[in-house]
């Protein structure tokens, strides 16, 4: 009963492990939207230029 038991488990875990790294890539050197970066004009400019 505890190889059954452990046989289990084994093929759980290997399961959730080839499930997990079937995933898209992740970039790790993709650029980061930063809201501080965006050249927007702010609302007190939009006013001035009508």
């Amino acid at each position: 009963m505890s190889k059954k038991l452990l046989y289990t488990v084994l093929a759980g875990a290997l399961s959730i492990s080839v499930l997990a790294a079937c995933g898209e890539p992740v970039d790790e050197n993709a650029p980061v939207d930063d809201p501080a970066t965006i050249d927007e004009p702010a609302e007190d400019d939009a006013e001035a230029t009508e």
